[in-house]
């Protein structure tokens, strides 16, 4: 019986070890995967930001499109995950509304020309003059 003891207190202490060693791993396991998702926001972000600049002659970048994926940028490398997710998230989502307001503009100038050769009677010079028509 005496024996018994020192090696349960020994074994006590082995899985004590072992539950500190794998809540430890545990947290760095989760640090380690934010530093990951992070990397691919940025990435994705960097992405969108890319092809609305490409698509668009950067016509559809929104001006504070380049300053928020900066700071994504910059709290990856400082190591502020969720702060890069989040900026990350935003910048994408700008390049991307902008792509689409960029392609909307475009569509609405072509009903626009449309719309000018259908009335080809209207005198533009005479409207700009204020000599329109019906004044």
């Amino acid at each position: 019986m005496i024996k018994e003891k020192p090696f349960k207190k020994m074994l006590g202490l082995i899985v004590g070890g072992a539950m500190v060693l794998t809540a430890c791993a545990g947290q760095n396991g989760a640090k380690m995967g934010m530093a990951e998702k992070a990397e691919k926001e940025v990435a994705k972000a960097e992405e969108a930001v890319e092809e609305t600049r490409q698509s668009t002659n950067d016509i559809g970048l929104w001006k504070s499109t380049m300053k928020v994926l900066n700071q994504a940028r910059s709290s990856l490398e400082e190591g502020e995950y969720e702060t890069a997710i989040d900026k990350a998230g935003k910048a994408r989502y700008q390049a991307k509304k902008g792509l689409a307001q960029y392609r909307e503009e475009q569509d609405q100038y072509q009903l626009a020309v449309q719309a000018g050769e259908a009335s080809k009677g209207f005198d533009e010079q005479a409207m700009i003059s204020g000599n329109a028509p019906g004044e």
